[in-house]
């Protein structure tokens, strides 16, 4: 690592160093600079349409957003509810209306002791 550095500092001391600086350059640069600038104007510019609705567009992007989420969540649970009372309507109708049509066939009664069975309950 040290021969590298001295070898860098041996070729470089050879040769005279190209860059000079003028006399006085550094005087003057900041009111050379200064004078090249454009002058600034107290014009303010008007912001544009879509500059200035941007925010509400953001909001109404967002209510939009939950809108649509909210309706599809509860299309979703509905179709589900209704699917499911649906189900339990139709395990009610087989239940009332079939088993006890099964019960009375196997039970071998007419419609008369049914009807006398559930007089002598009351």
């Amino acid at each position: 690592m040290m021969n590298e550095e001295e070898y860098i500092r041996n070729k470089m001391s050879q040769r005279p160093n190209p860059f000079r600086v003028p006399e006085g350059y550094f005087d003057q640069l900041t009111d050379r600079v200064m004078s090249r600038l454009p002058q600034e104007e107290s014009v303010q510019t008007k912001p544009t349409l879509i500059r200035r609705l941007r925010p509400l567009l953001y909001a109404a992007a967002c209510v939009c957003i939950a809108v649509f989420s909210v309706a599809i969540y509860f299309n979703h649970h509905n179709a589900e509810q209704q699917a499911a009372t649906a189900a339990l309507q139709q395990q009610d109708a087989y239940y009332n209306d079939s088993y006890i049509d099964e019960a009375a066939d196997y039970a071998m009664l007419d419609n008369e002791e049914i009807y006398y069975s559930l007089l002598a309950d009351i």
